[in-house]
């Protein structure tokens, strides 16, 4: 039952880590509910457990996952804001966001929709703040911004989606040597 528990945790991070690129979906969340089933439905006794999972990290790993999800927000807005954008370009990013993956997923699954994911908030921004009559310039930089912020965003929540895998396997490893 141990090793169905194992592949069961291992396939919901792998998960997270492909959400982290699926606008909507909660990557971090999905990847640390794999240590979290691991932990909960275990029947290993306490001395048995493994040391780097218990509570306590349970819970601090939770924080930071949605701290990432958070993070998310904040880096795109930040982008957008750093480089000029109104409120009409936060709009036209979010709506470039939601539409464009949805749009270049015909290229190819998952890769159209990371090109989705990259140019749609770009493409939104950009439209949002040329509606709102700014000129050119003002509105191509506001969406490198946008772009600049949801990479930003996107490579953290990775990297935490990528260091569960490695505290999982690391748990796994050191309670079988």
């Amino acid at each position: 039952m141990e090793i169905v528990l194992i592949v069961v945790a291992f396939v919901l991070i792998l998960l997270g880590c492909v959400f982290v690129f699926v606008p909507g979906l909660p990557g971090p969340l999905v990847a640390w509910c794999g240590p979290l089933v691991y932990v909960l439905f275990t029947k290993s006794s306490p001395e048995e457990m493994l040391p780097a999972m218990n509570a306590g990290t349970l819970v601090v790993s939770g924080l930071f996952a949605v701290f990432t999800l958070a993070f998310d927000f904040v880096s795109s807005w930040w982008g957008a804001k750093k480089y000029g954008a109104t409120w009409r370009g936060g709009v036209g990013a979010l709506v470039g966001a939601i539409i464009g993956p949805i749009v270049f997923s015909p290229l190819g699954g998952i890769p159209g929709m990371l090109v989705g994911l990259l140019v749609g908030p770009l493409v939104g921004a950009v439209l949002g703040e040329l509606l709102g009559g700014r000129d050119w310039k003002n509105s191509s930089r506001a969406g490198w911004g946008t772009l600049i912020g949801t990479l930003l965003a996107t490579v953290v929540k990775l990297f935490y989606c990528l260091g569960v895998f490695v505290w999982l396997l690391g748990a796994l490893l050191a309670r079988a040597l």
